[in-house]
């Protein structure tokens, strides 16, 4: 989490003064408030939102307390007061934070102060923070310094290398429930990468090619003849690439695990088993090994599909039980957990099922993978569950267990440990491995570490107001509801904060209601509408839309020189389509000028959508056969 600890015991920074939201949280914890009570609750809102975030939530609040109504409302060193820790967790509100402030002030930084600021993201080694910044700030050629790419454009683009497949592979074990923040256009954020199959978008584009594509979901076969047709290609291949080898594995083995094939799908299931011969011994061996054909394997083999074959029976078949059999299997033959690149909330649920049934062989396994600094964790997440009912796999928080008996055994896991590193635990607990109706035992929990040890009075709803600001990490931000907020705050810098987690499409709540001044309420809204302006939103119209193309070509801050051309076409295809809507965002001449540059400069490219004589003369162009002549 990157977070650090407030009091002079705890190693508080001085600079990191308590602000207005821990004054507001300090008055409904503390039954006795005082200096270093308060220093306890900027800790605390610290632990659990991230430094950073707590930073820009209070500095904004001061910023604009002390603004007269007129000129910069954020000084240009307010960028000082952030920790770049090369942590994408804790780095990529950064750059949000900025465009808010930029978007505060009456116009943006001079552009060497963006570059300044990118140059330390990236020799702080933050990659993930580096490349949306250069996606959301106002400055130009910020992208030609980002190496990084999301995940999402590396399907697009369809660049699978090795590191590569093992980001995806890492975004799909994640889940939907801890993503990165989201940048300005449509693959900065990968939605729901388990459910969109990944898979799916790449081999549309590029085909079937690389063992990634054998985790394409059975259903998006069923309901797209072309991915069909692209596999169908791969495989009539006279031999196969060791690529093409993996996943076509994978596929065999998704097909046979799955229930109730279709027609369509038998009909490929049949194909792979025809071709069969063209796989090494190897991946038969593996086949065999899945199918319970043979009983062993060499885990040097396998080891190399591990991850896939974890996402492939829960994400892509969601079979839970079989997921718990290959765990067991794997373990059998020397599984190391440093070989799996993520384990959250999904592997602790298998782990703790099949302890439920082979307690000792899972206990001696575990043992064996005390080089892998997550184990203590995981034996601490499975102590900690449940099963929700005795029929289900699926497992909550135990929530019947007493305070005591957790103290104990955070002492036989972890050895002795002070008060606010316990605090940090099971802050990470709820992050990690438990979902956000969860997390009112973790506040009880550290109520009770709170009362028992910092000798401090805590009020008793602190539980309540503590789970909501534990499911108000960003991460969280899928799960983050209305039931999390805190409305009656009067906190501009927090109201913003939850925006940035919504991307700014919660229409269901007005903030402005709830701010008092004036100033503020003008402020708050012309913030939100030009970052409005410049985020990919999904409910974000065509009209709308073509202000963010033409600011993020203008600026020349794409992920790939080719996207302009990709952008022109489908901005001259929404001008024609959205004509009369379009007409206002293209009375000032600056957006003419540029809308007109752009579309000239890829002009072969757009020949024909350039016969709809109203798109010219809106533009002012002239076409003759493959002449142009500009007014």
């Amino acid at each position: 989490m990157g977070t650090r600890a407030t009091s002079d015991e705890l190693g508080f920074d001085p600079a990191h003064r308590p602000g207005a939201l821990t004054r507001y949280f300090a008055k409904r914890w503390l039954k006795e408030p005082s200096a270093k009570g308060e220093q306890l609750v900027a800790w605390l809102l610290e632990a659990a939102l991230g430094r950073n975030a707590l930073y820009f939530i209070e500095r904004t609040k001061e910023y604009v307390d002390a603004w007269g109504g007129r000129g910069e409302v954020v000084p240009v060193d307010a960028f000082d007061g952030f920790l770049i820790t090369g942590d994408p967790v804790e780095d990529t509100i950064i750059p949000h934070a900025v465009l808010v402030w930029t978007c505060m002030n009456d116009r943006p930084w001079p552009e060497e102060v963006y570059h300044d600021w990118l140059d330390k993201l990236l020799a702080a080694g933050s990659a993930e923070a580096a490349y949306l910044a250069a996606s959301l700030w106002p400055a130009h050629d910020l992208m030609a310094k980002v190496a990084y790419r999301p995940a999402g454009w590396l399907v697009y683009r369809g660049q699978l290398d090795a590191e590569a497949e093992r980001l995806i592979l890492t975004e799909m074990l994640r889940g939907a429930y801890r993503p990165s923040l989201y940048g300005s256009l449509e693959y900065d954020d990968l939605r729901l990468p388990e459910r969109i199959s990944i898979s799916g978008q790449y081999i549309d584009r590029h085909g079937f090619t690389h063992p990634i594509c054998g985790l394409v979901r059975p259903i998006e076969l069923e309901n797209h003849y072309k991915l069909r047709n692209r596999i169908q290609e791969a495989l009539a291949a006279p031999s196969w690439s060791e690529e093409v080898k993996g996943a076509a594995m994978l596929l065999y083995l998704s097909l046979k695990t799955f229930k109730n094939l279709s027609i369509t799908l038998q009909e490929l299931l049949d194909t792979l088993e025809q071709n069969l011969s063209k796989l090494e011994e190897k991946h038969i061996n593996i086949i065999n090994f899945h199918m319970d054909k043979i009983e062993k394997i060499d885990y040097n083999l396998i080891k190399d599909y591990v991850n896939y074959i974890i996402i492939l029976y829960d994400k892509i078949i969601g079979e839970i039980n079989l997921s718990i059999k290959m765990l067991s299997k794997y373990i059998s033959i020397g599984l190391k957990t440093n070989d799996i690149l993520y384990i959250g909330e999904y592997l602790k649920m298998i782990i703790f099922n099949l302890m439920q049934k082979e307690k000792e062989k899972l206990e001696s396994w575990i043992k064996n993978q005390e080089d892998d600094l997550r184990i203590k964790d995981i034996l601490m997440a499975i102590y900690l569950s449940k099963k929700i009912d005795r029929g289900s796999y699926y497992v909550k928080i135990n929530e019947e267990l007493k305070n005591d008996d957790i103290y104990q055994k955070i002492e036989y896991i972890y050895g002795k440990m002070n008060y606010f590193d316990k605090i940090k635990l099971f802050i990470e607990q709820a992050n990690k491995y438990f979902f956000s109706y969860d997390s009112n035992k973790i506040s009880d929990f550290i109520y009770y570490i709170l009362n028992r040890e910092a000798k401090i009075n805590i009020n008793y709803n602190f539980i309540e107001d503590y789970e909501k600001i534990i499911n108000s990490w960003h991460p969280n931000r899928h799960c983050f509801t209305l039931k999390h907020i805190f409305l009656d705050s009067n906190h501009i810098g927090l109201y913003l904060y939850y925006e940035i987690l919504k991307g700014w499409e919660w229409v269901v709540l007005y903030f402005e209601k709830y701010i008092k001044e004036k100033n503020e309420i003008n402020l708050y809204l012309r913030v939100k509408n030009k970052i409005i302006e410049n985020l990919h939103r999904e409910r974000i119209s065509d009209a709308e839309r073509i202000n963010l193309y033409l600011n993020k070509i203008e600026i020349n801050n794409l992920p790939y020189e080719e996207i302009k051309c990709e952008l022109a076409i489908k901005l001259v295809n929404m001008i024609k389509n959205n004509y009369n809507k379009v007409l206002k965002h293209l009375k000032d001449e600056r957006k003419m000028r540029v809308a007109r540059k752009i579309i000239l400069s890829n002009i072969s490219f757009v020949m024909d959508e350039l016969r709809d004589t109203r798109l010219t003369n809106l533009l002012n162009i002239d076409v003759k056969s493959h002449n142009m002549e500009i007014y």
